[in-house]
């Protein structure tokens, strides 16, 4: 089992200009200086992190300079986080040219995991047969991540068309992806994240901590989220597989936060 920390709370959240203007070139990326976030994580005690795909893609021209910084700090990269749209046909081509870029880099670092948050909201709103056309881009996209070894897993988020426990309901029984449960992003858009693991834990591939505390998301035990609850669940259940901390958007000092979440589980992971 291994306990990692994704490093986007170590800066601002951006889109990379490319694809502003091409959506082959579409990227998440966090602004800042990647070794800089691994030494302090490490630092902490976490050992293993996910990073956006941005960041990932960033030394795709050199890998070895990637590996060697994870080497120099005993770490290992277990996930990436990637973003599309999925609904829009005539473009699916492209995000899909982006996301084997993204799985090639990924299967030469090593990591397991591909997490993908999508499902753009049109600008009038979700319409019929958007949600059969996300499910068809993540099947696509589990052909690809197949071909690299890799793990696809979808992230129900805040902001997309599988937001709320209907339409996660709507879109799971529409697809056969795994899941990576992000416990806050559930609570923040109605689903109880115990409810969650209970009806789809058979699909779980791996699990995001991380607390809410009503307008912005905040280290473990500081907000809403019963993450005491989701573990004990989970360690009852018999569970051994791998947990990802997260904490992005917290507006205080990200080094704290990484230590609070430490502190948090003690004990109980750690």
């Amino acid at each position: 089992m291994k306990i990692g920390y994704m490093t986007n709370a170590f800066g601002p959240l951006v889109g990379s200009g490319g694809g502003v203007t091409s959506v082959k070139d579409i990227r998440y990326l966090t602004m800042g200086d990647d070794e800089d976030a691994l030494r302090k994580i490490t630092e902490v005690g976490f050992h293993s992190i996910e990073v956006l795909e941005g960041n990932l893609t960033n030394y795709a021209d050199d890998p070895e300079v990637l590996k060697s910084m994870l080497s120099r700090y005993g770490a290992d990269m277990m996930s990436v986080c990637v973003g599309a749209n999925f609904i829009y046909p005539d473009a699916l081509e492209d995000e899909m040219y982006h996301l084997e870029q993204v799985a090639d880099m990924g299967q030469k670092i090593g990591l397991t995991y591909f997490v993908v948050c999508g499902g753009a909201i049109r600008g009038k709103g979700i319409q019929e047969g958007d949600v059969d056309l996300l499910a068809k881009g993540l099947d696509e996209l589990q052909k690809v991540t197949r071909r690299y070894g890799l793990t696809a897993c979808f992230h129900p988020h805040l902001g997309s068309i599988a937001e709320k426990p209907a339409q996660i309901d709507e879109l799971f029984a529409k697809s056969d992806i795994p899941v990576c449960p992000d416990v806050a992003h559930l609570q923040a858009g109605g689903y109880d994240p115990v409810a969650f693991l209970e009806k789809y834990y058979d699909r779980i591939a791996f699990v995001h901590l991380k607390d809410w505390d009503g307008s912005s998301f905040v280290p473990m035990g500081c907000g809403q989220v019963d993450n005491d609850a989701v573990i004990r669940w989970l360690k009852a259940k018999g569970y051994d597989g791998d947990y990802l901390v997260e904490c992005d958007g917290y507006p205080g000092d990200p080094v704290e936060a990484c230590r609070i979440n430490y502190e948090f589980l003690k004990g109980k992971l750690i």
